[in-house]
């Protein structure tokens, strides 16, 4: 059984986005498996880049959808994706310099962090764009 597991649940009914989650949930998966099972710093280091790089590719696109199609909050929507970016890159400037960080707590962290981001505001977005094509 993985850390963080898709469900229908999350579905916001926005393909890309959806899709996209589903490839966040992985990388986190990625990252917990590489501190859970003790890997060397080097596994470590790749699962958090990669993390920090996902991250910042899916805000782009899903700020790039909202963008596209007009939405209201999107000034809003960009600064809590920039604060969650920047603590991201903080836990990965730790990594790189070997200092210690609760990687575990990250982990569950961000676990908490997209399950409440979807069910809060990434609903939203797929509630303005449904309402959109009527």
């Amino acid at each position: 059984m993985a850390f963080f597991e898709w469900t229908d649940k999350l579905a916001i009914g926005v393909e890309l986005i959806d899709s996209e989650h589903k490839k966040l949930i992985a990388a986190i998966n990625d990252f917990y498996n590489a501190v859970h099972k003790g890997d060397d710093e080097a596994a470590t280091r790749k699962a958090v880049a990669h993390l920090v790089y996902y991250v910042k590719t899916h805000f782009a696109d899903e700020e790039a959808l909202m963008e596209k199609n007009g939405y209201p909050y999107l000034a809003q929507h960009r600064k809590i994706h920039e604060m969650l970016t920047e603590r991201v890159a903080q836990y990965a400037d730790k990594v790189k310099k070997k200092q210690k960080i609760l990687s575990l707590d990250m982990a569950i962290f961000l676990k908490g962090w997209l399950e409440d981001h979807i069910a809060e505001t990434d609903n939203r977005i797929a509630d303005f764009l449904k309402n959109q094509k009527k």
